[in-house]
């Protein structure tokens, strides 16, 4: 069984030769063509002046492949580059037709090892437009390969980062809910020691669950509703009839993917910003659908959003939020909080439908 990283290499080699007998077989069909075109016979003479063609050309572009890899010439800046490839393939050219003479001679009696340097350097010539034609293919492909493997790499770094950022906020965002939802039962303590005690409990679960949701990127709805109901029982045991719930949730938002607490966060903040400061207490209304693929979440929640409090503690749960969004989604999740009529407040969240991936296999090794 091949390892991950041999298949990558193996993969890389048969592009590598299938390259280069495509390459050399487009160009001796070339010369065919233009013999064609000369109107000359096709002899046993020049088919095998063909055949010398392509196998020398194969040997001879693979040896510059292998002077290209000694010397490091793929990690070298373009303007050193250029030089070194127009002197390296006319080398190589020269010693081509030096040698593809030579053959000829020997086997195939045709040209003749006598001739003159201005011969060779014509017939050099011609053939260093070859040379260079596969030296930009070359370098061309590498070029490509490696500023993919630099964008894979960029991203797996991000990924990286994203995570560290993901956890440090929710590792932010559980303690402040647990201090709040010790703050409602400390205030039923005194009043109803058993409903304190059947909070205790509630809360219990809630943290357990919770902790669980944590240890995930992203959950379902289903999953995040059942915590916000636990929560706002828990707050309503505090309330009684000063709080005021409802909810509008459609059947095929369910399965949507957000991220843990989100919606639990929003809802605790109207209730702690809002709802709490209210004398007469109010309403909370919880509301999600979809729309083009987007999980689209209302909450709305008697109160006003006082502007020169959000950079307090009012803040913290809506900067939470928009950080989470960002580092998940990018500029593909919305979030807004705004004023209604009425002394309410809205929170409206866009969430795209999508699965988040951070593992990108890297596959570095140049053939």
């Amino acid at each position: 069984m091949l390892s991950n990283y041999t298949k990558p290499i193996m993969s890389r080699r048969r592009l590598y030769w299938t390259s280069q007998f495509v390459g050399w077989s487009i160009y001796v069909a070339l010369l065919i063509v233009l013999n064609k075109l000369e109107e000359f016979p096709i002899s046993v003479k020049f088919i095998l002046n063909l055949i010398t063609t392509f196998i020398l050309g194969i040997l001879s572009t693979h040896l510059y492949r292998e002077l290209i890899l000694r010397l490091d010439w793929l990690r070298i800046k373009i303007v050193a580059l250029i030089p070194r490839l127009i002197g390296a393939s006319f080398a190589f050219s020269t010693i081509y037709i030096v040698v593809h003479r030579i053959i000829s001679d020997l086997i195939i009696d045709d040209f003749g090892i006598d001739f003159t340097i201005l011969e060779l350097l014509q017939s050099a010539l011609s053939v260093w437009v070859v040379f260079m034609f596969w030296s930009l293919f070359y370098f061309l492909f590498h070029f490509i390969q490696n500023y993919r493997i630099e964008e894979i790499k960029n991203l797996k770094w991000q990924a990286m980062k994203n995570e560290i950022e993901l956890n440090k906020l929710k590792s932010q965002l559980n303690p402040h809910f647990i201090f709040n939802s010790m703050n409602i039962i400390r205030a039923l303590v005194e009043e109803d020691p058993k409903v304190a005690k059947d909070s205790i409990t509630r809360l219990s679960n809630i943290l357990r669950s919770s902790m669980l949701m944590g240890r995930k990127q992203v959950i379902t709805l289903s999953e995040e509703l059942q915590l916000v109901y636990d929560y706002l029982n828990l707050e309503k045991t505090r309330f009684e009839e000063r709080l005021e719930l409802s909810f509008d949730i459609a059947e095929d938002t369910m399965n949507y993917h957000l991220p843990p607490m989100l919606l639990q966060t929003l809802v605790e903040n109207g209730i702690k910003h809002g709802i709490s400061k209210l004398q007469e207490g109010g309403k909370i209304h919880v509301e999600a659908k979809t729309k083009d693929n987007f999980l689209l979440l209302k909450i709305i929640n008697s109160g006003t959003l006082e502007a020169e409090k959000q950079g307090d503690e009012v803040g913290f749960g809506l900067i939470n939020t928009r950080q989470r969004l960002q580092l998940l989604y990018g500029e593909k999740a919305e979030f807004t909080i705004s004023n209604l009529p009425n002394n309410q407040v809205l929170a409206q969240v866009k969430i795209p439908d999508e699965t988040l991936k951070y593992i990108i296999k890297d596959e570095s090794t140049s053939y």
